[in-house]
């Protein structure tokens, strides 16, 4: 959504300064506990909003400004008083540049001289700063400066002299911080206000933190990490730091993103990913914080200059899990999608088993290579546990597998060749012998009782005991050919089946795009991509604020949403926008489902307009997906459907 309004955004946050002004302190502590450990004691956390610089007057009198001001009250040094030194700061930025705004007490402004300085700290302990110097009002203009002198090409500070101090508005190009070329997430800040002296040295100096080292530095959080406190972390009660902390590159252009884990969250956020301002999140369906996650690396293996999401999870409790590997890739609509999955590891009160991966080159891109390993306590006389069929299952030292190697192949790493061994011989013993010679137990529970089961354990989970499924649908989603149950429990979609994780296990993803379960009008369910496994298709309305002008609080987008089950997940594959109001006022999008060969097409049509022209309509036409959404066509300017079909990775033109 391109807005002609400040600060309407497609994520549907307010505008920044309603935001902002009233950030709670749960999530200033979430933004805290979210930043790059060690824990700073010393600094004062620091917000920086994504602004619009058309808004930002830089007159050198901050009053537009779209966030609260930060006390700077540490002293640096020397021992001023209020009277003689203090100040408050604020930081902005946009793509382009970097902005600072301060409202200074001080005895004498000595241009030239006095200064105000913004450090930055980035990932790996590397620390840059500028000097915002004012200039003498009516005689020469302010600049800021490197470290050593050099002014920065570019860069404009204006300074405004007021009754017992100044205020000042400054604009930095992102350039004069070269770590900031790939790197705007995950950031340390410090703002320090320099007295001069009247022999032209530094006679006072407060700020934000204790000094200028990257350890003294406070978390600076930018407006992806502000929604990620304001929403996440705040409406699941997180306040501990993430299990996982990565900057990496993993998704849409070379800056690199923010990879965490909380709790049972997997977040991805950063400055280019969904326009810089939303994050991306997804129930891992294990908890970090109790081991569940014992490993979350980042390797490029595909060979495309971004790296996918290398992660272990295990299933079970304690000591007794079964662990799997599972490589993650960015596909359409900026959603992970699993592109390789193999059973890892074992581990019972009996023993354990655990397979060696590694990765080879191939050619400019990476193999992985996975081996049986190393077994404790187990030998093939002894060894009886269920063979894994979802993904493929863990090696045993004994058994006639000695490697396997997966290549990528069409997007995902398919199994490319495999390396026999004798298996060995089992001895079994007379007791084990007369074991397996028994018949076979019947189940404790039928089927049927079993997914009873797995249904009252996702109601306990959720804290869903009372309520009931608003959309209740029986569609082969996933496994054999039995169909699974897919429910829709206020934002979540559930499913489970028979043939779903071994009939004893559920897989869930929440629509937090909706704010209200009544948001979301529709689900069902139908095979678009011909492999036999119907996709989810919901429909619902995302709300956001509206232009102050409309006279109504929202615009409600009318969107569709279709997930397919991958592995034990739910992904999502596709999403588009196919109406758009703002009270009375509205725009039909036309969406249409057709067969093309063995697939189901999806087409995207302009609509129709009521009490809207082209003229009174207050948006532009989008030209590409907006927060993963592809766009709304308009029914003026030419706009022609698209039609997209199934590659075998994704919905594509």
């Amino acid at each position: 959504m391109r807005p002609r309004t400040p600060y309407l955004r497609a994520s549907g946050a307010p505008a920044l300064g309603s935001r902002l002004a009233a950030l709670a302190p749960v999530a200033l502590a979430a933004l805290a506990a979210a930043a790059p450990s060690p824990a700073l004691a010393a600094g004062t956390p620091l917000v920086a909003p994504l602004v619009e610089s058309k808004w930002l007057k830089l007159d050198g009198v901050p009053k537009e400004w779209p966030v609260a001001f930060t006390p700077l009250g540490t002293r640096v040094k020397g021992k001023p008083s209020k009277a003689d030194l203090s100040a408050q700061a604020a930081i902005a930025y946009d793509d382009a540049r970097v902005y600072v705004a301060a409202d200074v007490t001080d005895d004498a402004l000595r241009g030239g001289a006095d200064h105000v300085k913004l450090v930055l700290g980035f990932p790996g302990g590397k620390v840059q700063a500028v000097a915002l110097y004012p200039g003498q009002p009516g005689k020469t203009a302010g600049s800021v400066k490197l470290p050593g002198g050099k002014v920065v090409a570019g860069a404009r500070v204006v300074e405004a002299p007021r009754g017992g101090g100044y205020t000042l508005e400054a604009s930095i190009p992102w350039s004069a911080f070269p770590e900031a070329a790939t790197t705007r997430v995950g950031l340390r800040a410090g703002l320090f206000v320099h007295d001069a002296d009247g022999a032209g040295g530094v006679d006072a100096v407060v700020g934000s933190a204790t000094s200028e080292a990257y350890g003294s530095l406070a978390p600076l959080s930018t407006e992806p990490e502000l929604a990620l406190a304001d929403g996440l972390l705040r409406s699941k009660g997180i306040r501990g730091a993430p299990r996982y902390d990565l900057v990496v590159d993993v998704a849409g252009d070379a800056m690199r993103e923010r990879v965490l884990v909380h709790e049972r969250f997997l977040i991805v956020l950063g400055p280019g990913f969904r326009k810089g301002a939303q994050y991306y999140f997804e129930d891992l369906g294990v908890d970090a914080s109790e081991g569940m996650l014992p490993a979350l690396t980042a390797r490029d293996l595909t060979g495309d200059g971004q790296a996918e999401l290398i992660l272990r999870k295990r299933s079970g409790t304690g000591a007794r899990y079964r662990e799997v590997m599972h490589v993650l890739q960015f596909g359409a609509g900026d959603t992970l999608r699993p592109i390789f999955q193999h059973e890892v590891a074992i581990a019972t009160d009996k023993g354990s088993v655990v397979n060696e991966v590694d990765f080879v080159p191939d050619g400019g891109k990476m193999a992985i290579r996975v081996q049986p390993g190393k077994a404790t306590r187990y030998d093939a006389s002894n060894y009886a546990e269920a063979v894994e069929t979802t993904y493929d299952p863990l090696l045993l030292p004994w058994g006639s597998i000695k490697s396997q190697l997966y290549k990528l192949n069409g997007g995902v790493f398919t199994k490319a060749s495999e390396e026999r061994q004798a298996a060995a011989a089992v001895a079994r013993p007379a007791a084990a012998r007369a074991e397996a010679a028994r018949p076979a137990a019947k189940p404790a529970l039928a089927p049927a009782e079993m997914l009873d089961k797995v249904y009252a354990l996702y109601r306990r989970d959720r804290g869903a005991s009372s309520s009931k499924p608003r959309f209740d649908l029986g569609a082969d989603v996933a496994g054999g050919r039995e169909p699974e149950r897919v429910l829709l429990h206020d934002r979540d979609i559930v499913v489970f089946g028979k043939g779903f994780r071994g009939g004893a296990g559920y897989a869930f993803m929440t629509l937090a795009q909706f704010a209200s379960p009544a948001d979301i009008r529709s689900m069902r369910a139908l095979d678009l991509t011909g492999d036999g496994k119907a996709e989810i298709i919901v429909h619902g309305t995302v709300r956001a604020a509206a232009p102050k002008e409309a006279g109504v609080g929202t615009v409600d987008r009318d969107v569709v949403l279709i997930f397919r089950i991958e592995g034990e997940g739910i992904q999502r594959v596709f999403a588009a926008e196919i109406g758009r109001s703002i009270g009375d006022k509205k725009i039909v999008g036309e969406l249409k489902f057709m067969r093309v060969g063995d697939k189901v097409g999806i087409e995207l049509a302009p609509g129709r307009a009521v009490e809207w022209t082209e003229q009174t309509y207050p948006f532009n036409q989008d030209k590409g997906p907006v927060g993963g959404f592809e766009p709304l066509l308009l029914p003026w300017g030419g706009a022609q459907p698209v039609r997209y079909v199934w590659n075998g990775s994704t919905f594509a033109r």
